[in-house]
């Protein structure tokens, strides 16, 4: 009977050519962008169809658990070349994302050579959704409090500059904590944006948080690219990094250089004093969260994720494995129940994961982020990795570990340098071919 059916579809051209509405409902199903990249290969007409700008717009507004796309690699704020900008580490066969991310390597700008008068002061800050946050100094002030910022897409290669913060917001700010060793004295970020997108949108919106650590405040402003305007985000008074913490602790920039996103929320650790500063991005405000610790971890060797079901994971490991033998431990923030499951928080543990690299007091590896869940972990095996890396350079491989499967997976060898405050993002995006501008 199937020959018989085949026969007939050939005799008849009519039964052959389906209508392209319906075509295109039928690929708006596909599920993810690998099942879109190989309809895109089967036709000419199947190619034109996938990689036009309203179809994308369609297909990530109905499949939004895979609107950020594969993992693609990693990227460094701090690149190991003379190049400016950072460096963009593809993930290297037999990694299945391999080939996308070679030719993201091959068509995208990581140098930010697009920007205007670069490399000219500008420094990478932050990753979200296939955007770059940087800044440099004001071309006006030379201020590293308040500096030029630009959010861009080195893929389709455009930017949009961020109008200076009103100088009525910036008089609130006194003396901020520097950072990246002194070279600003802010920390702005980009945060998804909570509001309510369309389809049709031409680009979807974008939020930046800029954050100045005070002697005793965090002040804190949001940007929106939707009206274009800068508000007050409301931050506890009296809130002080410093008191209450061991002299035996990670020294205060390390606490605030390690920012994480779970659901919605920003979190800054301070695990010694069992403290966490969370910044929620649907009500636009900072507040100071009990959260005890069940182990004395150092901030470094933390990470908070996006666990499953809108759970709030931990990936964390101890600084010292008496045994040499290393592990990294998965846990689930727990809250009570009471006042709608806003009560006392805790930490269950899940899963223990081994790690295959020997370790006592001098470590090979370290966690560098996190991002969709899942974790990046830089290893270093030819030496002992102090405990503070500097600026030089190293060959280190690339691994990642996810919430899914808590399967370690090396994703690259890569050339890095930087220390235990630079950035390091898990790079999640399409090839070129399915890639919208997201600026």
């Amino acid at each position: 009977m199937a020959v018989v059916a085949v026969s007939t579809a050939a005799a008849d051209p009519s039964l052959r050519e389906v209508p392209e509405d319906v075509v295109d409902e039928i690929l708006l199903r596909l599920p993810c962008p690998s099942s879109l990249a190989r309809a895109a290969a089967a036709s000419a007409s199947f190619r034109a169809l996938v990689s036009s700008p309203r179809f994308l717009r369609r297909h990530r507004a109905l499949h939004p658990d895979a609107a950020s796309g594969p993992f693609l690699g990693v990227f460094c704020s701090v690149s190991a070349s003379t190049l400016p900008g950072g460096a963009f580490h593809p993930a290297e066969s037999p990694h299945p994302a391999a080939a996308a991310a070679r030719a993201v390597a091959a068509a995208a700008d990581f140098s930010f050579s697009f920007l205007p008068d670069a490399p000219d002061g500008w420094i990478v800050r932050d990753y979200r959704d296939g955007r770059f946050l940087l800044d440099r100094p004001s071309e006006s002030t030379s201020s590293k409090v308040f500096t030029d910022l630009a959010v861009c897409d080195p893929v389709s290669r455009r930017y949009v500059l961020l109008p200076p913060i009103p100088e009525e917001l910036a008089t609130t700010v006194d003396n901020p904590l520097g950072v990246l060793g002194g070279q600003r004295r802010c920390e702005p970020f980009l945060a998804p944006d909570s509001s309510s997108s369309s389809s049709e949108e031409p680009e979807p919106s974008f939020v930046v948080i800029w954050t100045g650590r005070c002697p005793r405040k965090v002040v804190a402003f949001a940007f929106s690219s939707r009206d274009g305007e800068w508000r007050v985000v409301p931050s506890p008074e009296c809130f002080v990094w410093r008191s209450r913490r061991s002299p035996f602790a990670c020294p205060v920039h390390a606490v605030w250089n390690r920012r994480h996103y779970a659901h919605g929320r920003f979190y800054w650790v301070d695990c010694l004093a069992n403290r966490w500063l969370v910044l929620d991005t649907t009500t636009m405000e900072l507040q100071v969260e009990e959260v005890p610790s069940p182990a004395r971890y150092w901030e470094e060797n933390v990470a908070v994720v996006e666990g499953a079901e809108g759970a709030v994971g931990v990936f964390a490991h101890d600084f010292y494995h008496a045994d040499g033998k290393a592990s990294l431990n998965y846990y689930t923030i727990l809250r009570d129940d009471a006042d709608g499951g806003s009560g006392a928080a805790s930490w269950r543990l899940d899963k223990t994961i081994p790690l295959p690299w020997p370790s006592t007091h001098g470590r090979p590896y370290c966690i560098r982020n996190a991002g969709n869940g899942c974790l990046i972990i830089e290893v270093t095996q030819d030496s002992p990795r102090p405990f503070f890396s500097g600026q030089c350079s190293r060959d280190v491989e690339l691994f990642k570990i996810d919430v899914e499967r808590f399967r370690l997976e090396r994703v690259c060898k890569a050339r890095c340098a930087g220390g235990a405050g630079d950035g390091y993002w898990p790079y999640f995006g399409f090839p070129p071919l399915l890639a919208l501008p997201t600026v």
